[in-house]
């Protein structure tokens, strides 16, 4: 396996000997995946340890889960090596299906990059299929679109041979179904990681670049960068703050760092196990390694803050422990950088309600931009290549399905932009805006009417049960339809082929209790599908809950369709109910304050 214990890419010994954990503290459930993955990879092989790692933006690459040998999991944990080294492997390993592997004389060449695995009291072995201390067994990780995101290893064979045909065939399919869980493990780890620290940053941007005052603007966006990252201290300086002539040698190395990473636009990561080549040279990196040394930290996470092309300062992220920073954290801190740096411009140039009011409004303007018009461009230009495409005589079937690829990554992408940006919104504390009441009865037939393809499909008959006209709500249209789409759509994924949904709108006078909402409109999705068993139904509206049941995992989803749910009913001051039992269906049940007219 890769890279030697106790050293960083830059071949520099960690002082104490050993690796920490490098995933994110709230990634428990990732480390169990992968930790899984790696344990069954060994137990299908006949292997004594066997190792997940995963490819980082910092290009480099890093075990997260070890499992077997206590030696190995000990000095590999954490290990970084230069993602080139990896590459290079790869690329001159054997192919074996699914499996690279690198045999002893093509490995030993990259021996300081290699963990040798012999047993201890092993001697010498003699048999031509012996396995060798620098043999490399791996199978490249990759996601849906191909790309590499990791690889998991094996080695230390029980039998002390490299595997035959029948148990490199046992192995490349467990690597290819480690495969796929570890593809949906990390596109839920990051969606997670992404909403968490997109929150964090969003209250940052909210409580700190609201204020004018730079000093009382600095120490806000400290104390909401302490708390949203869960790190042990935190450090601003402004480059117009400071003097040069009296900087010591670290601070001065460290706002040199920041101004690379201005203009790289990129974060720089410091520690033992982490170099920053691109970035520093070893001479550099050795000079901020002696500072963290000296005030008893051992990582930095040096973040740049900038507008256009000027950096104004520098954000330290500083932890104690051993916890490495994740890809997540990197891209959100760089966010904030960006953030930041735009606010002390405009706290040194405008007063304070024109620049909250001009900040909200750049903010809107750049996410609404970022995330939604690329997508838009991709469904067009998918649109004009289909049409194309039509009248093309003989247009291959390899083309066609991957057209319908595309088109279904696409509109999956935008659903889950939707998703972020409508949770995102529902979290903004804002002053309440007089709505116009609409026709709950009319969302859910023009709903039900969008939805009819999607039914049709599984031979699911959805009936409505909503007199028009009678069941006003004031809310705005676009929340109404998220709510009765994301309800009725679930009624329809989660029913059993030719089954039913029955869609309700009624006066909650009619409804029978209607808890303590007065004079309410009652909204009610029932289906006769899977159910949820009592001990989910708690969880079901938490962000990226996904049902343990096989039928219901099963199913295509983010997580996130009954959470919006519920915060769209909260905003509207009402509330929702669920009743549910495991091969009956469910019926959930939405009241809300009744508007006249």
């Amino acid at each position: 396996m890769t890279h030697p214990p106790g050293t960083d890419p830059a071949g520099r010994a960690d002082p104490e000997g050993r690796a920490g954990p490098a995933a994110p503290r709230d990634s428990a459930e990732l480390a169990r995946v992968l930790g899984a993955i790696a344990a069954e990879m060994a137990r299908a092989g006949g292997f004594r340890v066997s190792a997940v790692s995963l490819f980082r933006a910092s290009d480099e690459l890093e075990f997260v889960a070890v499992e077997g040998d206590p030696r190995a999991v000990a000095e590999l944990t954490g290990d970084i090596t230069p993602t080139p080294v990896a590459m290079a492997m790869l690329e001159r390993a054997e192919r074996w299906g699914p499996l690279r592997f690198l045999p002893h004389d093509e490995a030993v060449e990259l021996l300081d990059h290699i963990w040798v695995g012999a047993a201890e009291g092993d001697g010498a072995d003699t048999h031509p299929d012996a396995w060798q201390p620098c043999d490399l067994l791996m199978a490249p990780l990759t996601d849906a679109d191909g790309a590499l995101q990791g690889i998991v290893w094996v080695d230390l064979p029980l039998d002390g041979r490299r595997p035959g045909p029948d148990q490199r065939r046992r192995l490349g399919e467990h690597a290819q179904r480690a495969n796929r869980t570890m593809v949906e493990a990390l596109e839920q780890e990051r969606l997670r990681e992404q909403v968490r620290l997109a929150d964090a940053a969003r209250r940052v941007v909210r409580t700190a670049t609201a204020d004018l005052d730079l000093a009382r603007l600095v120490q806000t966006t400290i104390d909401s960068v302490c708390d949203g990252f869960a790190v042990d201290e935190v450090r601003v300086h402004l480059l117009a703050e400071e003097d040069v002539a009296d900087l010591d040698e670290v601070s001065l190395q460290s706002r040199l760092l920041a101004e690379r990473c201005w203009r790289d636009q990129q974060v720089a990561i410091v520690s033992h196990r982490r170099a920053a080549p691109a970035l520093l040279s070893a001479e550099e990196h050795a000079v901020l390694l002696d500072g963290l040394h000296d005030q008893g930290d051992t990582s930095l996470l040096l973040t740049p803050l900038g507008a256009g092309p000027e950096c104004v300062g520098r954000l330290l992220m500083f932890r104690h422990d051993r916890t490495d920073w994740s890809d997540e954290e990197a891209s959100a801190a760089l966010d904030i950088g960006h953030d930041l740096g735009r606010a002390v411009l405009n706290a040194r140039s405008f007063e304070r309600e024109q620049q909250a009011a001009a900040y909200r409004q750049q903010l809107i303007a750049t996410m609404a931009h970022e995330l939604k018009n690329p997508l838009a461009a991709v469904g067009g230009y998918l649109d004009m290549l289909e049409m194309f495409l039509a009248e093309e005589p003989g247009t291959s079937t390899q083309v066609q399905r991957s057209l319908r690829g595309i088109g279904r990554a696409t509109r999956r992408l935008d659903d889950i932009v939707a998703d972020l940006l409508t949770l995102a919104r529902f979290d903004e504390v804002a002053d309440p805006v007089p709505v116009e009441p609409h026709d709950l009865a009319a969302v859910v037939h023009d709903v039900v009417e969008g939805l009819v393809v999607q039914a049709e499909a599984r031979g699911v008959r959805v009936r409505v049960h909503a007199p028009p006209g009678g069941a006003r709500v004031s809310a705005e249209p676009a929340d109404l339809e998220r709510l009765v789409v994301n309800l009725v759509s679930n009624a329809v994924k989660y029913s059993h082929d030719g089954g039913e949904v029955d869609v309700h709108v009624e006066q909650a006078a009619d409804a029978g209790d209607a808890g303590h909402v007065a004079s309410g409109v009652v909204l009610r999705v029932a289906d006769h599908g899977i159910g949820v068993a009592p001990a989910e139904q708690r969880r079901l509206f938490d962000e990226f809950y996904r049902s343990a049941d096989p039928a219901a995992a099963s199913q295509p989803g983010t997580g996130l369709g009954l959470s919006i749910v519920q915060r769209i009913v909260r905003h509207l001051d009402g509330e929702v109910a669920l009743e549910s039992a495991p091969g009956e269906g469910s019926v959930f049940t939405v009241t809300l304050p009744g508007s006249p007219g």
